[in-house]
């Protein structure tokens, strides 16, 4: 009997034990930098108001890492049933010898990232969301990086947009710039509108939001326009400076019409309608003129029928 009881009490121990070893590694264990887990933030104005599986914001295809410091990655999401992770076509949870980075749960495990990036950390990774019927996936490239490279690095390049007037636009660009090494040195993004004559300016109704992560390394900006005018139409730059370096980074973008009407201008809408009057007449004649070929045809060709010499008299 004493037995019986002493058995329970270390068995009531041994699970206090392992509660409190739990709560511990759940206390001290390291989590991302404040502002790591930026899913919550600038999110696509649509993906707030529906609930079907998405992306809630963009998602880099290229991300780099210095050697020894922190590194996350992201997949922003929302609708998923589940999210999985994959390196190299390898499933999470990997060991150390595949890759150190480990999911936060507290991101809905929309991010992965590990303290201190190593050489076995570079690779292809993968997110996979799933819900009862679709899956969506997208590729992220990790490469290793200097503290501060030649140039700016794009990790997002802006995406083309066809668009309706009235409605609203935004490109997103974003590059690793590693660490300034002088302290006045400074980051730069500037959106411009190019015109025609190679010329740049900037309309006054649009709107520039700057962004960083990882303590500065990655910078990115959002160019937004709330509503569409004719004006907006062409082609835009993202243009991202790093500090003293003398070669920016440059990427171009196109914000094209949904639908082009076929004329604006009163007077070219008539000319259009004349036109297509014209045209139709034309087709009325020549369908016309082969209809009677057609028939004239015919009617040579039975000259030795019964009917012709009855008609004629020919007999």
């Amino acid at each position: 009997m004493l037995s019986l009881e002493l058995t329970a009490v270390v068995r009531r121990l041994t699970s206090f034990c392992l509660l409190l070893s739990t709560l511990m590694v759940m206390v001290l264990l390291p989590r991302p930098t404040n502002g790591e887990n930026h899913c919550s933030e600038n999110r696509f104005n649509y993906s707030l108001m529906t609930d079907h599986m998405q992306f809630t914001k963009e998602v880099p295809e290229k991300e780099y890492g210095v050697l020894g410091q922190f590194k996350s990655l992201h997949c922003c999401a929302k609708g998923y049933r589940s999210i999985e992770w994959f390196k190299n076509g390898q499933p999470y949870p990997w060991g150390g010898d595949i890759s150190s980075l480990i999911v936060y749960p507290e991101a809905a495990n929309q991010t992965i990232y590990t303290h201190r990036i190593s050489e076995a950390d570079i690779g292809n990774y993968t997110c996979v969301l799933r819900n009862d019927t679709d899956i969506i996936r997208h590729d992220i490239e990790l490469r290793m990086q200097e503290d501060k490279p030649d140039y700016p690095l794009p990790t997002f390049q802006p995406k083309n947009m066809i668009i309706n007037l009235g409605e609203t636009a935004r490109f997103y660009c974003e590059a690793f710039v590693g660490k300034l090494d002088l302290p006045d040195a400074t980051n730069k993004i500037v959106w411009t509108r190019m015109l025609e004559d190679e010329s740049a300016s900037t309309a006054s109704d649009t709107h520039q939001l700057n962004v960083s992560r990882e303590d500065g390394q990655i910078i990115g900006s959002y160019l937004s326009i709330p509503k569409i005018q004719n004006y907006h139409y062409g082609r835009y730059r993202c243009q991202i400076t790093s500090g003293n370096l003398a070669r920016p980074l440059e990427l171009n973008v196109l914000l094209s019409p949904a639908q082009v009407a076929i004329a604006e201008d009163p007077k070219l809408e008539s000319l259009a309608l004349i036109f297509i009057g014209i045209l139709i007449v034309l087709l009325a004649l020549m369908a016309f003129a082969l209809r009677k070929w057609e028939l004239r045809k015919n009617h040579h060709d039975n000259r030795c029928s019964a009917q012709f010499i009855a008609d004629h008299d020919l007999a």
